[in-house]
């Protein structure tokens, strides 16, 4: 037999196995195992074909039989089942091309493929490490009681009298509104909180015996939050010594009492080091714990800490934000200082100084003053209820600054410290019965004076309710009647507006309206160079203002002196003025009689 046929029937005995071994696996897998097979066996049988048929011709033709007839039976049995087997490959072999719906089926199963492979390594690049068992803390082992009403807890230990397991845990797992009341005893003194609770309502705290005080918002939810759930993150000794722990002198003990009549105690010690918790007892026992210094800080406050640091309250109605007189005294006047409204439209400024010497009163200052009464707000109470000894701690008894302001419907005064080297002071509220500490920039009556009211320009006269300007200097001295008159107009976009316009005549005489205006703006434009006391000398010029308005007259007046000219406003002096300015400004108003040109300064 050639060696071709060898190798097929080889190949045929390997399939007809491995079709008899797939019959006794699950179907699936039989069938898989089945057709690897086959093309196994397919593969070599279509390789050798040809070379088979060219044999098997050769073989007819040039070689003679030399076996015997038994050997010839067998052969042509098998090769009889050698064609019955190549006959069956040729049958059941596959198409060569794939079909269109199995191109798809194999890209869907790609790409179903890479998504799982993709979605395996993001998560395992989320994975969290595997925590053991033996990593996971424990909490500690304590035991909870009541003991006389009193909550307590005792350390579990072992028979070595050793910690037995040390953790994390709770001594009190309350809420706010399980609290009746609390009381903090710490550094800075004494106090208790009451709540109650109405039902479908929040909880209202009140500071017993200083109920007529504003509390400071949050405060109290804190202190309470601190005292309804307590938890610690390690016992640091079940049996410690005080003293090790600043337990001995500890800085705040706290005392709670719950609806449900028991009662809880807390004695704060010092911070560990690192600032990893704060040293805790609790109850009567003697253990030791480490709880958040977040949760024990609130347990620091004074009562100054839990009151509103509002100095005043802030108007409600508008009609009450005006007031009508400001007087400030103190040690740091010589004089007190009033401060009035300007009611007279005649006149640019807002307020009028009043007093200790009458002038128009700055505009950036005296807005200052009027916005630091009302609405004000301090850093922090510093005493509640003082007595006159404490009054005068804070540097109040005898008051560096006070003000009191008249409005239509109240009265306020204050009085304030001498400024601290920080930049704050102490102001008193009587009405109150609190001290505050608030900025000294602030309360700008507490640092203001003559000097900081006194306008750059001490003339702002609206030329629209002049009536009369009367002008003298040397033998310079004339009187203009103004005239003014206003006129309406529509503008572009429909809107009705007003324009006013004033003119001056100088006995009977029409004077030329911009020359007149240009002078106007400069007797307006004369700018107080500082307040002196020098005694003035002779009369340089002055100039009066009688108004359309019930206003009385005013009269600006400049005198000789050393250096700048003085200045004076109806009569009273009010700083300096420059020697240059007034000469030009007199040229000034030689040219607008004479009907010449004046030069704007």
């Amino acid at each position: 037999m050639s060696e071709a046929k060898k190798k097929l029937k080889k190949a045929a005995t390997a399939t007809a196995a491995a079709e008899e071994k797939a019959e006794a696996v699950a179907p699936d897998t039989a069938a898989e195992t089945s057709e690897a097979a086959e093309t196994a066996a397919t593969k070599p049988a279509e390789e050798n074909e040809t070379v088979v048929e060219a044999n098997a011709e050769t073989d007819g033709e040039t070689k003679t039989d030399s076996k015997s007839d038994d050997d010839t039976d067998d052969e042509e049995e098998k090769d009889e089942a050698l064609s019955s087997f190549l006959s069956r490959q040729q049958k059941e072999k596959k198409p060569g091309k794939l079909t269109d719906f199995q191109k798809k089926l194999i890209i869907t199963l790609g790409v179903i493929a890479a998504v799982v492979v993709l979605t395996l390594v993001l998560v395992n690049l989320r994975k969290k490490p595997i925590v053991s068992e033996e990593d996971i803390p424990l909490p500690a082992e304590i035991t909870l009681s009541i003991e006389d009403g009193v909550h307590e807890a005792e350390v579990v230990l072992d028979e070595d009298g050793n910690i037995k397991q040390n953790g994390s845990g709770s001594l009190l797992t309350y809420v706010p509104s399980n609290i009746k009341k609390i009381t903090v005893e710490n550094r800075d003194g004494t106090f208790e909180i009451d709540s109650t609770t109405p039902k479908g309502e929040a909880t209202v705290y009140t500071l017993v015996g200083f109920e007529e005080y504003d509390k400071q918002s949050g405060i109290t939810d804190e202190i309470a939050t601190s005292c309804a759930a307590l938890d610690f993150s390690k016992v640091i000794s079940a049996d410690g010594n005080p003293a090790d722990f600043g337990l001995d002198k500890p800085r705040a003990k706290v005392e709670v009492t719950y609806n449900d009549d028991t009662s809880s105690i807390l004695h704060i010690g010092s911070n560990a080091p690192g600032g990893t918790g704060a040293y805790v007892s609790f109850g009567t026992g003697s253990a030791v714990y480490l709880v958040d210094v977040t949760v024990v800080n609130r347990f620091f406050y004074s009562i100054n800490d839990l009151i509103s640091p509002e100095i005043t309250a802030a108007v409600e109605d508008s009609a009450n934000i005006d007031f009508s007189r400001i007087e400030i005294a103190g040690a740091h006047y010589d004089e007190p200082i009033v401060l009035e409204p300007n009611t007279d439209e005649a006149i640019g400024f807002s307020y009028l100084v009043t007093s200790p010497r009458k002038m128009f009163a700055d505009e950036v200052e005296s807005h200052d003053i009027s916005g630091n009464i009302r609405g004000l707000y301090g850093e922090s109470v510093v005493c509640v209820n003082p007595s006159a000894d404490q009054l005068a701690s804070y540097g109040l008894d005898d008051p560096y600054a006070s003000v009191t302001a008249d409005y239509p419907d109240t009265t306020i005064t204050l009085y304030a410290s001498a400024p601290h080297d920080d930049g704050t002071v102490n102001v008193y509220n009587p009405e109150k019965k609190l001290i505050f500490s608030i900025q000294l920039a602030a309360v700008s009556w507490a640092k203001t004076g003559l000097d900081l009211l006194t306008p750059e320009n001490p003339l702002n006269v609206k030329m629209a309710y002049v009536d009369k300007l009367s002008f003298t200097a040397g033998s310079t001295d004339f009187t203009l009647d103004i005239t003014s008159k206003t006129d309406a107009y529509v503008d572009d976009t429909g809107t009705e507006q007003t324009v006013t316009s004033s003119t001056a005549s100088y006995n009977g005489k029409d004077m030329n309206t911009d020359d007149f205006h240009v002078f106007f703006q400069n007797v307006n434009a004369i700018k107080n160079l500082g307040y002196s006391d020098a005694s003035a000398g002779s009369k340089v010029m002055s100039v009066t203002f009688a108004y359309t308005t019930d206003r009385a007259a005013d009269t600006l007046s400049v005198y000789e002196s050393d250096g700048d000219y003085l200045l004076e406003f109806n009569g009273d002096k009010v700083g300096t003025v420059s020697k240059k300015y007034i000469e030009k400004l007199i040229t000034g108003a030689e040219n607008l009689i004479k009907g010449e040109t004046v030069e704007g300064l």
